[in-house]
């Protein structure tokens, strides 16, 4: 008899082990949605991040100029 692709985890509903891995996997698709959100949140800042720096560099360098301009 072959055993269940799937057994799960005492105390824990959302929790599963794959029997031929021995991985352990979340269920809880609300978790993976809150995750993915905030994944995608982060990634925005970070591009955000970036475009502020590029334009800070380029503010420095139109400053530089009006200075070195004679």
């Amino acid at each position: 008899m072959e055993k269940p692709r799937f057994a799960k985890i005492v105390d824990n509903e959302t929790l599963v082990r794959d029997t031929k891995t021995n991985a352990v996997l979340n269920t809880d698709m609300t978790a993976l949605e809150k995750y993915r959100a905030r994944r995608e949140k982060d990634r925005k800042m970070a591009e955000d991040v970036e475009m502020l720096k590029d334009k800070m560099t380029n503010i420095e360098s139109l400053l530089q100029q009006l200075v070195n301009r004679d």
